[in-house]
């Protein structure tokens, strides 16, 4: 009843049913619910895990600077960036490696 039932498939399963019936098995965590990230709080709290104070895959997108106190140099935002885009082609390649 946490799901929300719209069956979108983009957790990397057909449905909202076979995604809880993963994450009740341990072969899902419980954020990989893109539709709402909330979700992933309440399924954690229904099935007894405990939950990060940030959702698993929301680490993901924790900015580099937003950890720094002292003022950005441009040397130091284009190293955040080069390192983002790695996690994208990185992503990016995962992704087609699914279709083959």
């Amino acid at each position: 009843e946490a799901l929300p039932k719209l069956n979108c498939g983009l957790c990397g399963y057909g449905n909202c049913g076979q995604f809880a019936r993963a994450v009740a098995e341990g072969k899902a965590s419980p954020f990989s619910c893109q539709q709402n990230p909330w979700v992933g709080y309440k399924i954690s709290e229904i099935i007894g895990a405990k939950a990060p104070e940030i959702g698993y895959r929301y680490a993901f997108y924790q900015p580099i600077l937003a950890q720094r106190p002292e003022p950005l140099s441009s040397a130091s935002l284009k190293e955040e960036v080069s390192g983002l885009s790695r996690r994208v082609d990185n992503i990016l390649t995962r992704i087609e490696k699914l279709g083959e």
